[in-house]
């Protein structure tokens, strides 16, 4: 089951769509795939709910906890999408206030605009290691099998009352362009906070972005603003993550389509010792999905902020290694292979790398 996003085809695509006809145009390969994303923000992600006193310590352990996993990707071929807010690109605070969008949210909340922080920010990643991260970006650009794509500029939420859609075009080609400089082209979105509808997709397909992440079909998944997060979708939420609610959320990826949602199938929620007792349950919850997605040929995409692994590092990366352990058996077994968000791009054939 797929989400219905109508979005005009960018010029040309009506010639792409009939020169791949003959293709289904459905990526995975025979043994299904595993995608992964990560939403890479630091600060930017959280500083309307927390200060950098209340959570510096799980951003500066995150920073860490990217060196460790691009380690582990690197170790196991895994390929994997770093979707980066676009103020973690520059170098110093001049290039950040340089490469701010003249129209800028005006939310009826100013609380969820990150340019009412931006007296906060140090000077550079050396002295402010919560706020820039091009040291890191070097990194994940050196890894092989690595995409970066964007999490729009400032951390944009596309559906919270007050903004309007070219505050949003604004941002984006300040992402746009602040990639640019540094040699990235993006070709794969995360939305933040998973808000998003067919307006700001279109405006992605007209930049050449024509991938993003979508959302898990059942109801309390729905993109929604903050408003619309009860406490019962949240409740509902959580509980899904150990029992299973929603189902396997595997995906057939349709690839014939002037923009590609690759849609989550899982958050991987951070450990919780509150939760400890419940952690074989979390962990099969995954495993059983990723291996249905190997038995239909389906994809598997599993999602989470780097930031999310700051505390309890040893505990979370556990988790993240019986995860691509049981990749590793579901490759071997059933010829599943690991794709990056960007290896979904409209109208192409299979790009498992096996």
């Amino acid at each position: 089951m797929r989400e219905s996003i109508s979005v005009p085809l960018p010029a040309g695509a009506e010639q792409m769509v009939e020169s791949n006809s003959a293709d289904n145009g459905m990526t995975a390969g025979p043994g299904g795939s595993l995608c992964i994303s990560l939403d890479f923000e630091l600060m930017w992600g959280v500083r309307d709910k927390r200060t950098v006193d209340q959570y510096g310590a799980n951003i500066t352990g995150g920073r860490d906890a990217v060196r460790q996993m691009l380690d582990i990707f690197d170790q196991n071929d895994i390929r994997a999408t770093w979707a980066t807010v676009g103020l973690l690109f520059c170098e110093t605070r001049d290039e950040m206030l340089a490469s701010l969008p003249e129209l800028q949210p005006t939310y009826d909340d100013q609380v969820l605009s990150n340019y009412s922080y931006l007296d906060e920010v140090g000077e550079n990643e050396v002295k402010d290691p919560h706020h820039f991260a091009p040291s890191l970006l070097a990194q994940i650009k050196a890894c092989p099998g690595q995409e970066i794509a964007t999490h729009t500029f400032s951390h944009y939420y596309c559906l919270e009352p007050g903004q309007t859609r070219a505050q949003f075009a604004a941002d984006l080609d300040a992402a746009i362009k602040v990639a640019a400089r540094h040699r990235v082209k993006f070709k794969s979105i995360v939305f933040p906070r998973n808000q998003y509808d067919e307006n700001s997709v279109a405006e992605c397909a007209r930049r050449g972005i024509s991938i993003y992440r979508g959302n898990e079909t059942g109801w309390m998944y729905r993109p929604g603003a903050r408003a619309e997060q009860t406490f019962t979708r949240r409740a509902v939420r959580l509980t899904d993550a150990y029992v299973n609610l929603s189902g396997t959320n595997t995906s057939s990826v349709d690839t014939n389509t002037a923009v590609t949602n690759v849609r989550s199938s899982r958050f991987l929620r951070p450990y919780s010792r509150r939760l400890r007792n419940l952690e074989p349950l979390r962990l099969s919850r995954i495993k059983t999905s990723m291996t249905a997605a190997a038995r239909r040929g389906e994809t598997f995409h599993i999602w989470w902020h780097p930031h999310n692994m700051g505390t309890e590092q040893s505990e979370n990366l556990d988790t993240l290694r019986h995860i691509i352990d049981h990749f590793i058996m579901l490759r071997s077994e059933y010829g599943m292979c690991s794709l990056a968000m960007e290896d979904f791009a409209p109208r192409l054939k299979s790009a498992c790398r096996k």
